[in-house]
């Protein structure tokens, strides 16, 4: 997904579930950064105290992805949960990350347990970025492995889309293919790159084919529609829950049920235009009150990925400022996942 879903759709989840304001604000924000927290570069405050990010994405071709190790630290706990699917024999089926799996349900709940309530909002927000991201990543691998081949000649889009959207996202691809595919994405097959953003796109109906593997010769058919409004009613449900332990960020008087916002939800995603005019879509329907009774907050929502960058963090108790706060809850989720998660369930040691 892409930061129409993972900011502003969060957003609006948040809101409708009856989050207050500056708490959706956090939790979407802290969703959205997950894709952008690439900085590694150690902090050093005046009173020579350090603050070590915690990465949580690479860029499409940063060097790193193709080290093993940085694999298991940020592509599987952050983007690619595996889904341990019970009809899985072998251990890469296992790790292909599904659409609400079983342990993207069970991140969720350790998500809300209130003895992590000091790393709430910034938790919850990172939560809902992995959760969200197994309805569109689903079928893939968060590791470098064939699994994740596909075979170019496959992949097709519907063509119930409109000319003018259909000649964009080819138009993208093809650019992808020029700057990425062409022999980085072949030799490092991690995630989704040889099917480029077509997952990440809501409106999609496409289809393609595995190059190996037990499905090799089937047609994989999706609708992104279906899958990620799913995807926006799991959410609901998590920021629902949320609400109702986290008294400090509850709005008693403002609250939406889902099938008050579903046709609204479905109506964006189905919206089919480049990620900045979904964006101005998501805008619009939040400040006209599709999701909410409007405030400033609501009015003026935007993204600036250089906010929670870590050089943004103050001197004056930088304990207390966003990207900090960010940092220790994603060095606690990834911890969780790789720690506790995955050996539970008999894939990783």
């Amino acid at each position: 997904m892409q930061e129409d879903i993972h900011f502003y759709g969060v957003y609006a989840l948040a809101r409708a579930a009856g989050i207050d304001p500056e708490t959706a604000k956090t939790i979407a924000y802290a969703s959205q950064f997950v894709d952008d927290a690439i900085d590694d570069e150690t902090i050093i405050l005046a009173s020579q105290k350090a603050i070590l990010p915690t990465i949580t994405s690479h860029k499409p071709i940063d060097y790193e992805n193709a080290i093993p190790g940085d694999q298991w630290r940020v592509w599987i706990p952050f983007h690619f949960l595996p889904g341990n699917d019970p009809g899985s024999t072998t251990f890469i089926e296992k790790m292909v990350c599904r659409k609400d799996s079983d342990p993207s349900r069970r991140m969720i709940r350790q998500a809300l347990d209130p003895s992590n309530s000091a790393l709430w909002p910034h938790l919850i927000g990172i939560a809902a970025h992995v959760y969200a991201d197994t309805f569109s990543h689903f079928g893939f691998v968060g590791i470098a492995h064939p699994w994740n081949k596909v075979k170019g000649d496959s992949i097709e889009t519907s063509e119930e889309h409109s000319p003018t959207i259909l000649e964009y996202i080819q138009n993208k691809f093809e650019d992808f293919k020029m700057r990425f595919a062409g022999g980085f994405a072949e030799m490092i097959p991690v995630g989704h790159g040889s099917v480029a953003s077509y997952p990440d796109r809501p409106y999609l109906k496409w289809r393609f084919q595995y190059e190996c593997g037990n499905h090799a010769e089937e047609d994989m058919d999706r609708d992104n529609v279906v899958h990620f409004r799913d995807g926006c009613r799991g959410l609901y449900c998590f920021f629902q829950d949320f609400s109702r332990i986290y008294l400090d960020g509850r709005e008693l008087c403002d609250h939406r049920a889902w099938e008050d916002v579903m046709e609204q939800v479905d109506w964006i995603l189905r919206r089919e235009a480049p990620l900045e005019e979904r964006i101005r879509t998501w805008k619009e329907a939040i400040s006209s009150g599709q999701f909410c009774d409007v405030t400033e907050v609501d009015c003026e929502i935007s993204y600036d990925p250089a906010y929670w960058k870590p050089c943004a963090i103050g001197e004056a108790f930088p304990e207390k400022c966003d990207p900090h706060r960010f940092f220790m809850a994603a060095w606690f989720h990834r911890n969780y996942v790789l720690q506790e998660l995955l050996p539970e369930i008999g894939l990783l040691l």
